[in-house]
């Protein structure tokens, strides 16, 4: 059975290694890293600079970030941090010119945390993100609204009117997200388990378009080889559900929504999914290199930061969605979107 299931994942392997080019799916799962470890990892600030403390096979590395623009630490100056002893490391630059060694040293709270990391003379503090790898227990929530102030945002919502340009194209027929053999839905905006402390939706329930389900189906048949499932975390949103949710924002965080008024979201076609992965064997959802919907530089699909087998699944999760006719986006790494194109009608059906 081993066996059978090694050369399944290895011809599942070369298929998407012939179709994308890409060898990362043909590599072994990176082993986890240990939790001490684990703690210490990520984003410090200091003297007008920041760093980023990763593992990266079995060893950490600090990435310096020269240009305050690479928001993914992804063209960031890398060195290896070769220990010394418990949470002491050295780092050596080398270059023709000249090499230089300095002396990292790590100091944590009570509970583990890595909260500051000495460079030599230089001292930088640790910020925490959120929920995740390495980050003390919490979720992102934006500012909390009463009960009767969210009652006042529904009833908005609900009066407002979808502008005709976006209800033109092609719509989508929306299926039970449950008619994909195999997926695991958790809902986020069903439940007040998710940013705005709120439910979004009357129902945990998911939607989305028959062709979006149809190549969902077949993502998840190839993530099988490998032992992985889809969690499905949001599909189809009714507009009405986007104005809430712009309704809902902070004024000085408007723009972290499109505005439903001009430009809508893709999610109101029934062709964007925001999906993570779960262990077939366990049902246990497994643990990326965020949390989903974590405002942080840890959202964007090509950050540097985080351990080997984060950074593994998520290019195995976006390789295979793009394999079956998916798109991912660079600000989200959990966000695809089914076949983009503007010719899908963005659609405003409620859902139960």
């Amino acid at each position: 059975m081993k066996l059978q299931n090694f050369l399944t994942g290895l011809v599942a392997g070369l298929l998407l290694y012939a179709q994308t080019g890409c060898l990362n799916a043909l590599a072994a799962v990176p082993p986890d890293a240990p939790k001490d470890v684990k703690h210490i990892l990520g984003f410090y600030y200091g003297n007008g600079e920041n760093i980023l403390i990763r593992e990266n096979e079995g060893r950490l590395e600090l990435l310096y970030r020269f240009s305050r623009s690479d928001k993914a630490f992804g063209g960031a100056n890398i060195y290896p941090l070769t220990k010394e002893h418990f949470d002491s490391y050295l780092m050596t630059e080398a270059g023709p010119m000249s090499g230089t060694e300095a002396n990292v040293r790590f100091e944590r709270d009570q509970d583990g945390y890595g909260i500051a990391c000495r460079v030599g003379g230089h001292i930088y503090s640790r910020y925490f993100f959120g929920q995740g790898t390495g980050e003390r227990p919490k979720e992102f929530r934006f500012p909390a609204h009463t009960d009767e102030e969210w009652q006042q945002l529904r009833a908005e919502a609900a009066a407002a009117v979808m502008p005709e340009a976006l209800a033109a194209g092609q719509q989508a027929a929306l299926v039970d997200a449950a008619v994909v053999k195999g997926i695991k839905v958790e809902s986020r905006y069903g439940t007040a388990g998710n940013c705005f402390g709120a439910p979004l939706y009357t129902t945990d329930k998911l939607w989305l378009g028959r062709e979006a389900a149809d190549a969902l189906s077949k993502v998840q048949q190839h993530l099988a080889a490998y032992g992985y499932g889809l969690v499905l975390w949001d599909a189809y949103r009714p507009w009405s559900v986007s104005k809430l949710a712009h309704l809902a924002l902070p004024a000085d965080q408007k723009q972290m929504l499109e505005d439903p008024d001009t430009k809508g979201s893709v999610h109101n076609t029934g062709n964007a999914v925001d999906v993570g992965l779960y262990k077939l064997d366990s049902g246990e959802t497994v643990e990326m290199i965020s949390d989903f919907d974590e405002p942080s530089v840890r959202q964007f699909a090509s950050y540097a930061g985080g351990t080997s087998r984060q950074r593994y699944l998520r290019v195995l999760l976006r390789d295979s969605m793009e394999l079956y006719g998916f798109k991912g986006i660079e600000m989200e790494w959990w966000h695809f979107d089914y076949q983009p194109s503007t010719a899908w009608a963005h659609l405003n059906v409620p859902v139960q």
